[in-house]
């Protein structure tokens, strides 16, 4: 770069002797939210490389200030050093942070048969028949999306509607919330699944008839889907790889630049080389599974192994199963159905476990817990982490160990003062209200006025850390913060707004999609706002979120993405 003024080599805080090729980007003319309490408003913005160098309301050092009547002589004398891009009076945002995404599991779904607009296990086998019509004979056909509960009569689906559409090939159908298994018979026997086989740890194969002659139906819950995703071939590293940047492109397009996602050591393998190779543009909080925990501590994994782009985040274990299986753990039964409380998938005493001992090597724990009875089990187990290890806890300044709780769907009003102490991240997924609030209302009946209640853990203390749980709900951000902001349904419904008492503002939502992502993942002193010193991770809306009615919020779209300096996303003009 060259210029009267050696303004590149003075950012970089570099010898003016040398050449500098530090990219300088000055954005005006804009309505830059910067989400930082402090300066929350600015009119325009330096990015210097990757970071920001100056965001605020007043004067930028160095005698610089194109606001003033003299722009066009100062843009005239820096255009060679400095690229000016006016922002036509649009909105920026620092860009969000998915806190809870399966994000190569979602990566492949987009790549298979989607059975969510399914309305009848019939209609799904259609659609499946429909888009795997050309799989070879032999070949695995694998599907996602599956709901009984929008279904007549919400009865789980069977497999001999699988076996009359596909005789010839194995079928590995997930459900949408991700914890139920669909198959044919030939997936049973190819996975070595039969009538007499015994239920895995956490796991059901689900049977029908007497004991001494029992009939499988076709459906697996929780754990026991594992037994079939051993038996099913492992995608290629070209497969994975491709899925990987294709969904990269789809989550940029939404403005999503930063993700935590729970996958295995192998994914974790997987990421590794795709930074190593300079493909990775987001940055990715990752969380083992509690299986690998004496792994990880083996290679001497602590939190924040890695860098800013690819970093270890925590330890994932499960408490429980999900409301639309109806396996979350309750103190009291579903409603109309008194022999069921749901599963405990790990006890307490198993989390307490896990917990201490990640706790005391520096690992934060994710727990997936979504009845009460499982919220409870994890407070608990936390706040016996923290006394054992006096390194948990919300009241703990050091930054590497504060454990969260995933979903956190449903706790009893006698446990709040528990939560008010323990005071975990409640990484939450505000979208999961839009599927789930008739399903908790039928299952849940008078408990669900503290379901997926926002609103109360926040004035708990809890940091909000909003997620989609992709694939199991859309990754659009904007469809949780609609969610967070109405108590709506994409369609509108219920008209008041379900439990309109646990809404949150417009700048709370967006703060648990982007500053309380940051601080579930420990990286609140680099993203999350846009101040000084921190990346130039953020969008521009053409519309300003705040000028928006409520209900328009779920129509939003990202004009522009921008990471670590360098748009990665641009929508097309019209």
């Amino acid at each position: 770069m060259s210029g009267a003024y050696p303004l590149s080599r003075i950012l970089a805080g570099e010898d003016a002797s040398r050449p500098s090729t530090l990219p300088l980007k000055y954005f005006f003319n804009g309505n830059i939210r910067t989400l930082d309490a402090g300066h929350p408003l600015a009119p325009h913005m330096l990015v210097a490389g990757e970071k920001i160098w100056f965001c605020s309301d007043g004067r930028a050092p160095l005698g610089l200030d194109f606001r003033e009547s003299g722009f066009a002589h100062q843009r005239k004398l820096f255009e060679k050093e400095i690229e000016f891009i006016d922002l036509e009076g649009h909105t920026v945002l620092p860009s969000f942070a998915d806190a809870h995404v399966h994000f190569l599991w979602w990566a492949f779904n987009a790549t298979r048969p989607d059975l969510t607009p399914a309305r009848s296990a019939e209609e799904a086998v259609e659609i499946l028949m429909r888009e795997a019509s050309t799989v070879p004979h032999g070949e695995w056909i694998l599907g996602h999306g599956w709901s009984h509960n929008s279904w007549p009569g919400a009865e789980l689906p069977r497999k001999e509607l699988l076996d009359a559409a596909f005789p010839h090939n194995p079928v590995y159908l997930t459900s949408k919330c991700g914890h139920l298994a669909w198959l044919n018979s030939l997936a049973l026997k190819v996975a070595g699944i039969d009538a007499h086989t015994p239920d895995p740890p956490g796991g059901e194969i689900c049977k029908e008839g007497p004991p001494d002659a029992p009939i499988l139906t076709g459906i697996l819950k929780e754990d026991a889907v594992l037994l079939v995703e051993e038996a099913v071939p492992p995608p290629s590293a070209t497969a994975k790889r491709n899925a990987f940047i294709r969904g990269q492109l789809k989550a940029h397009a939404l403005g999503i630049t930063a993700l935590h996602t729970p996958e295995d050591m192998e994914t974790w393998e997987f990421y590794g080389g795709v930074r190593g190779a300079g493909l990775l543009r987001m940055r990715i909080a990752f969380l083992i599974p509690a299986a690998d925990l004496e792994t990880a501590l083996k290679m001497r994994l602590r939190w924040g192994s890695g860098d800013d782009l690819l970093f270890l985040a925590g330890v994932k274990i499960f408490a429980d199963g999900s409301l639309g299986a109806r396996t979350a753990l309750l103190y009291e039964h579903y409603e109309n159905e008194p022999e069921n409380f749901g599963a405990a998938v790990r006890s307490g005493v198993e989390i307490a476990d896990v917990t201490i001992r990640a706790n005391r090597a520096g690992l934060p724990v994710a727990a997936h817990a979504i009845g009460d009875r499982a919220v409870a089990e994890v407070l608990r187990a936390f706040e016996q982490a923290a006394q054992e290890t006096g390194c948990a806890g919300a009241a703990n300044t050091r930054p590497l160990v504060r454990n969260r709780i995933e979903h956190l769907q449903l706790i009893a009003p006698q446990d709040l003062e528990l939560l008010r102490s323990v005071r975990p991240v409640a990484s939450v997924q505000p979208v999961h209200l839009c599927a789930d609030w008739r399903p908790a209302e039928t299952h849940w009946g008078r408990r669900s006025r503290y379901a997926y209640a926002f609103r109360t853990l926040g004035q708990a203390g809890c940091a909000l850390a909003f997620g989609t749980d992709a694939p199991v709900e859309p990754i659009h951000p904007w469809y949780g913060v609609y969610a967070a902001v109405t108590r709506q349904d994409l369609e509108g419904q219920p008209k008041q707004g379900w439990y309109p008492e646990e809404r949150l503002s417009l700048e709370q939502a967006l703060a648990a999609y982007t500053v309380g992502s940051a601080q579930a993942a420990g990286k609140h002193h680099v993203v999350g706002t846009l101040q000084p010193g921190k990346y130039a991770d953020f969008i521009v809306l053409r519309e300003d979120p705040w000028h928006v009615a409520p209900h328009e919020l779920r129509n939003l779209s990202v004009a522009q993405t921008y990471f670590a300096g360098e748009c990665v996303f641009k929508q097309r003009s019209e």
